[in-house]
């Protein structure tokens, strides 16, 4: 018979190791491969959830006899977010696709080592079969020489069953596996089959969609000199807007550096020893109290002392620690804002962009244009204070709200919940968004200023 030698057990454990590996590398992969295709998934889900909004913003706007430049923007808007969601959909059939051909490839080796186990088992069953006779076993482990030799070969017999028993159960869990794969195969064939059928369902929509956009637009192209005069008035209130906005920032900085400037001058009296209440008090001018500071500095240098007559140096933009923390924390939340309303669509971008309708006419926004249902309301999209609540001619009610030296705007209010000073978290509700009663749109217009300089709000919000 032959013996379970060290090159049989070392091949065996070589085997196992190698499994373990190959186990863990697959794990690691289709963990990675889970997580793409989750956010894929809630990505789809959100693009789907943007297409449903864009559908209530439009039913909304054909209820009016008229079409409007509104329906236009909502329509490229949802022809937009429709192409995203195929793509979406391409990226999830290439990640299927790349499955396929990883299991394929899983379950070709799977049967080559199965069929390299099933034959090294076959060998050993064929070997047993030969030794079968327990008293040729007995007497090769008499005929040893000394209890040492008989008692290794009595341990051959027992490793050689072990062994044999090992491989049959590696057999059996390789199989199981196979199966697995198999079958985990056959789903993905048939998952990757729907999302090309979704894929074709979306595609109809988009060429759909196109064709009544281009309709829309046809119909608007006689109005042309009609909607250039409607540019032209609109472009007159944001820039009204823009005024007041820098205006409004422009005092708050000027009134921001003042109290930084108090709070140094304060500092620096109490350290050379001037009292709050008996030297100067929360009445006494800054240029008094610098007055009091520069006459205390040289009775110190008369008595001997060193101290500097120069001024404390304050900031363009002071910010008390509560603002710098408040400001810092509206910075790491880059484009991980929420929006300013609970559901909406941007129809109109930062920045200046074409016209979607009038050729040649470029629009100038300080801040993005977000279409949303009607009596839908405006929220706070980070903690902050209530600059300011002003009116507008022609562009409704606006609020400023601070964080540090960071300003959000939301304009085209019909009605606000908030007042200057107030304190407010992030997405409380900050005032009711008006909805034009010739083309039914409700459109908030959303501003975000880094201390006088407008920002693009898009790439600060969660997307």
């Amino acid at each position: 018979m032959q013996k379970p030698n060290s090159i049989q057990s070392s091949h065996f454990y070589k085997l196992v190791f190698s499994l373990l590996i190959g186990l863990f590398v697959l794990s690691n992969l289709h963990a990675q491969k889970k997580d793409k295709t989750n956010s894929l998934k809630s990505k789809k889900v959100l693009l789907q959830d943007e297409i449903e909004i864009a559908n209530q913003i439009l039913e909304e706007t054909k209820s009016t006899r008229e079409v409007s430049v509104g329906q236009v923007t909502a329509l490229n808007q949802k022809i937009a977010i429709r192409s995203r969601l195929i793509r979406t959909i391409n990226k999830e059939v290439k990640l299927f696709d790349e499955e396929i051909e990883e299991t394929k490839s899983e379950i070709a080796e799977l049967e080559k080592e199965l069929e390299t186990l099933k034959e090294e088992y076959a060998e050993m069953i064929v070997n047993a079969y030969k030794s079968r006779d327990r008293n040729s076993k007995l007497m090769y482990i008499l005929a040893s020489e000394d209890m040492e030799q008989a008692f290794k070969r009595l341990q051959y017999f027992q490793e050689y069953s072990e062994y044999r028993n090992k491989q049959g159960e590696v057999i059996t869990k390789k199989q199981a596996e196979l199966e697995e794969q198999i079958e985990a195969l056959k789903k993905q064939k048939q998952a990757k089959q729907l999302l090309l059928v979704e894929k074709n369902k979306e595609r109809e929509k988009l060429q759909q969609e196109k064709i009544e956009q281009q309709q829309t637009v046809n119909q608007l192209l006689g109005k042309e000199g009609e909607i250039k005069k409607e540019i032209a008035a609109k472009q007159k209130e944001v820039n009204r807007l823009e005024a007041e906005i820098q205006k409004i920032i422009a005092e708050e900085m000027r009134r921001s550096r003042e109290k930084a400037e108090r709070g140094l001058l304060i500092a620096e009296a109490k350290r050379l020893g001037l009292k709050s209440g008996s030297d100067f008090n929360s009445k006494t001018a800054n240029k008094k109290l610098r007055v009091l500071i520069d006459k205390k500095k040289k009775e110190i240098n008369k008595a001997g002392g060193n101290e500097s007559m120069e001024e404390a140096n304050v900031p363009s933009y002071g910010l008390t620690p509560e603002a710098k923390k408040l400001a810092a924390g509206f910075t790491a939340n880059k484009g991980n804002l929420p929006w300013p309303v609970e559901k909406g669509i941007v129809v109109g971008k930062y920045g200046k962009q074409p016209h979607p309708v009038a050729k040649g006419v470029i629009e100038n926004r300080p801040h993005v244009e977000i279409a949303t249902a009607n009596n839908s309301e405006a929220r706070a999209v980070y903690g902050g204070t209530v600059s300011r609540v002003f009116r507008v001619q022609g562009a409704g009610i606006a609020v400023i709200v601070s964080h540090g030296n960071y300003f959000t705007v939301y304009s085209n209010l019909s009605e606000v919940y908030v007042k200057r000073g107030q304190e407010l978290d992030t997405k409380e509700k900050i005032g009711k968004i008006y909805t034009n009663p010739s083309t039914k749109q409700t459109v908030l217009e959303f501003g975000l200023w880094l201390n006088d300089k407008s920002q693009d709000p898009q790439v600060w919000l969660f997307r």
